[in-house]
């Protein structure tokens, strides 16, 4: 081939190239028009699908789309019950931008509040200085969850005045604004805000509000706080101590000086903080205080020594629960001193304490018995079992009934056969306990023991039996409900309404109804909202009206008639 006619065929080649090249561009540019919306129209279908996976993914992927249709969908999806939806929901509306900000600072007035939390969410992650003020707005709303998000997102948002704002506003009339503010200056950590915030303790409304703010500032915070333990408020230095044990670290060391202090109340406040920093530096310190000459500070030591669960106070414990040399200062009442070391020996778990506790079982004080068995239950040493179930027929109804829990913490038969001899105790209180801490074991045993009890005089135990039988999906347990529904039992029906519900059987709405007006029980009508039943949505609609509740249908809870073609073998229809 020529060079001449060599070049010709290459120029034709590369035209060639560059045609498929352009073709392939406007495929993309097309596939970008049609193909973009229409997922981006599916995902906004999918956001109402049952499955709350599908709704996540549906509200991640409307953020990366960054589509201005996907809005109002994902404002509409802050209502959403799953966190994680709503979550992504605030994300991806962050991720849209400004073109979001006007609908999002509507959403803040919107009536449900998940929806106000997870707008003021959005805004703070957008951060634009258009925000600040419906945001600050919004500290006043009435729910603490809206509050704590608003505060949360002007910190995001760095205004330079906001500081300034909120500590006047720690001053203002609306305590709802108080509040609000107090947890944005914990948001914003600026130090000026401490001795305010600290001053805020004495306000009964703000006082949960400020201790978080103050236990979110770290080291500066803490010689201020150490000085608030000697506050003569009560709410002040339990509220100091609260937030020194927040701060953790950094307010060791200042907490263990402040242990020689003259006045015993300081000195349990900074015990009580020494525990929460759980601080392997404050073990020794507390131990030595188990001999201290009061009793308030040995079980504010004891209790301490519990929250940090380090095995160096185990032997220590043990003796201080055997001690009973001790004697009661004047200014003090008498107090349960060896039954807080033996709660402290349940937290730490340590079997080295088994013995010991076990003896204890047999002490005349009852608070110092139930505080060994309930530790035995936490610690969970098979040892105990018999011991306990000797307990558990003491003629003391109080130690019978401080037994059980402990007893239920061992998945046993002994322990099994024991608490079913406990559903024909005479005192009510204790049928009842013992009938849940079976539930705890799903043991087919315990269904003919608790049938009885579906005619228990008392109401409460009823519908504890029934609640436990209704998850059995036993025969005869289905038998006996469906006898007691038909007798207007409303104890039963409250406690197994989400067998009923399931079962739909044709004309039970109204005692379902009945039962609900009778017991006032909010789970109930919230199940009865999402059941697809209209009779019961409406009955559930009105109860919610009523009763002051923004009730909204979601996809959780029994079904009508869902349960009626997987009726257990031999259940009457």
């Amino acid at each position: 081939m020529s060079p001449l006619k060599a070049s010709r065929f290459w120029r034709i080649i590369g035209k060639f190239f560059v045609g498929v090249l352009l073709c392939f561009s406007v495929l993309l540019l097309v596939d970008y028009v049609i193909w973009i919306p229409h997922q981006v129209k599916r995902a906004i279908g999918d956001l109402k699908d049952p499955n709350p996976d599908v709704r996540r993914y549906a509200a991640q992927a409307l953020g990366w789309s960054k589509s201005s249709h996907a809005i109002e969908p994902l404002i509409l999806t802050l209502q959403d019950d799953d966190d994680d939806v709503l979550r992504y929901a605030a994300q991806s509306l962050a991720k849209i931008g400004a073109p979001a900000i006007d609908p999002l600072i509507q959403a803040l007035k919107s009536e449900n509040a998940r929806v106000r939390w997870g707008a003021a969410d959005a805004l703070g992650q957008i951060g634009s200085p258009r925000v600040v003020e419906p945001l600050i707005a919004t500290l006043k709303d009435t729910d603490y969850v809206v509050r704590e998000s608003a505060a949360w997102a002007l910190a995001q948002v760095k205004d330079p005045h906001t500081v300034e704002r909120m500590i006047a506003a720690l001053n203002d009339p609306d305590a709802n604004f108080r509040s609000g503010a107090a947890m944005t200056l914990g948001e914003i950590k600026d130090p000026r805000a401490i001795e305010p915030l600290i001053a805020a303790l004495k306000d009964t409304f703000v006082l949960r509000s400020a201790t978080d703010a103050l236990g979110k500032f770290g080291a500066p915070a803490v010689s201020p706080l150490i000085a608030a333990l000697k506050d003569a408020d009560f709410s002040v230095r339990f509220s100091a101590s609260d937030a020194l044990g927040k701060i953790g670290a950094p307010a060791v060391e200042p907490l263990i000086a402040t242990l020689d202090d003259a006045n015993p109340d300081v000195r349990k406040s900074a015990i009580t903080a020494l525990g929460a920093t759980k601080d392997p530096r404050a073990v020794e310190p507390l131990i030595a205080l188990l001999k201290d000459k009061r009793t308030d500070i040995r079980q504010s030591a004891a209790g301490a020594l519990g929250e940090t669960k380090d095995p160096r106070a185990v032997e220590p414990l043990i003796a201080a629960m055997t001690d009973k040399s001790y004697e009661i200062v004047a200014d003090e009442e008498e107090e349960d001193w060896p039954g807080e070391a033996a709660t402290a020996l349940g937290e730490i778990k340590d079997r080295r304490a088994v013995e010991s506790l076990i003896a204890a079982l047999k002490d005349r004080e009852s608070g110092i018995v139930c505080a060994a068995a309930d530790a035995l239950g936490k610690i969970g040493d098979t040892r105990a079992i018999n011991p306990l179930i000797t307990l558990s027929r003491n003629i003391d109804s109080n130690l019978r009934s401080c037994v059980i829990d402990p007893l239920g913490a061992f998945n046993d038969s002994r322990t099994i056969e024991s608490l079913i001899g406990n559903l024909k105790d005479k005192e009510a209180g204790i049928r009842g306990r013992s009938a849940m801490a079976l539930d705890k074991f799903k043991d087919p045993r315990i269904v003919e023991p608790l049938i009885p009890l579906l005619q228990d005089k008392e109401g409460f135990i009823r519908g504890i039996a029934a609640e436990i039988l209704g998850k059995s999906n036993d025969t005869h347990a289905v038998n006996a409900l469906l006898a007691a529904f038909k007798e207007h039992n409303t104890d039963v029906i409250s406690g197994a309404y989400d067998l009923f519900i399931q079962r739909g059987e044709p004309g039970s709405e109204d005692e379902l109804i009945q039962t609900l007006n009778r017991h006032s029980d909010g789970v109930l009508a919230q199940h009865m909202l999402n059941s697809r039943n209209a009779k019961l949505e409406d009955a559930a609609r009105i109860w919610a009206k009523n009763h002051g509740d923004q009730m909204e249908p979601h996809d959780s809870g029994p079904l009508w008639g869902s349960a009626r073609q997987t009726l257990p073998p031999g259940a009457k229809n």
